[in-house]
């Protein structure tokens, strides 16, 4: 199983929306579990690789348009943004 690993402010973030939305806060969670169990390149919430400024990450969406932002190697997924369009 991967760990997590939050970067940035991104653990604030996730404190936050469990807080001020639930309903996001859960699909977020779901995906989470799903990735650290399975390829973080596939499964629920549309997996994306990104391109141009940020190459080498990966989106997923949590709402319409919200979105999880994230890298993964053999051992970890680094969350870098959770929310609003790649903010």
């Amino acid at each position: 199983m991967k760990s997590i690993v939050f970067e940035g402010d991104s653990w604030q973030i996730y404190e936050e929306l469990r807080a001020k939305n639930k309903i996001i806060h859960k699909n977020l969670c779901k995906i989470l579990k799903e990735m650290q169990k399975n390829d973080p390149s596939q499964g629920i919430g549309k997996p994306e690789l990104l391109k141009y400024d940020l190459s080498g990450f990966w989106s997923r969406r949590l709402s319409q348009k919200d979105r999880l932002i994230y890298k993964f190697d053999e051992n970890s997924i680094y969350i870098f943004a959770i929310g609003g369009h790649y903010e």
